[in-house]
């Protein structure tokens, strides 16, 4: 592009970059947009004392940004239970948004509401668990296009000892597994032979920022 150009915006899509700008022409200024190849992150190189979520933050290629703090004793006073700390580590590295455009970790208030609401159905439609506030209750931490839903089990004292229950559309039985949440949701993306398996398309990992915060700030390749 010969003209110069003011990007205001750019977000990941797979292996691509989506930018958005001006060119600078005063008041025939007109938008412009480009659409740039993405370096494809690797982990397999990294150390193996990486954690879960820094394993996240490097197969997404994610910036973490300043965001503000979020009031975690007010959170959990509301909804009654400590929450897994690498949760809490999850949505203040990434914030609003979706993994591969598919995943939506639900925020705080979303995830009170949630909790809040299935205690009012009364029983849980997924046996053996009872609801929450109930030993060994549903609370649901993240959610996606096909209408599932992922929770922890919250049984025992340690939140972050809590199991991962993964359920459908339907009132059955769903599948557990005995990890933490970011290291269910990296195994998640990156693992093709997962037992719940992500869609055969989305073999390049991308986090989508859904906070209205996409001003540019990312350098393209």
């Amino acid at each position: 592009m010969s003209e110069q150009v003011d990007w205001r915006y750019a977000w990941p899509f797979s292996n691509r970059w989506v930018a958005f700008g001006r060119t600078r022409r005063g008041e025939d200024a007109s938008p412009a947009l480009m659409i740039a190849l993405r370096s494809t992150p690797v982990t397999e190189q990294l150390p193996a004392e990486t954690s879960w979520l820094e394993r996240l933050v490097a197969v997404t290629g994610w910036v973490p940004r300043t965001a503000g703090q979020v009031d975690w004793a007010a959170v959990e006073s509301r909804l009654g239970t400590p929450l897994p700390s690498d949760y809490k580590a999850l949505v203040e590295t990434f914030g609003h948004g979706l993994f591969d455009g598919f995943h939506c970790v639900s925020m705080p208030d979303d995830l009170i509401k949630n909790a809040e609401s299935a205690a009012r159905l009364g029983q849980a439609p997924w046996e053996p668990h009872p609801p929450f506030p109930a030993l060994g209750g549903l609370v649901p931490w993240m959610s996606n296009e096909h209408e599932q839903w992922f929770h922890w089990i919250t049984e025992g004292p340690d939140p972050d000892r809590w199991p991962v229950y993964v359920t459908g559309a339907e009132p059955e039985a769903g599948d557990r597994f005995d990890c933490t949440a970011t290291e269910y949701l990296f195994r998640h993306l990156t693992d093709p032979q997962h037992p719940i398996p992500m869609p055969v398309d989305f073999r390049v990992h991308w986090f989508m920022d859904c906070s209205g915060n996409v001003e540019l700030d990312v350098a393209m390749e």
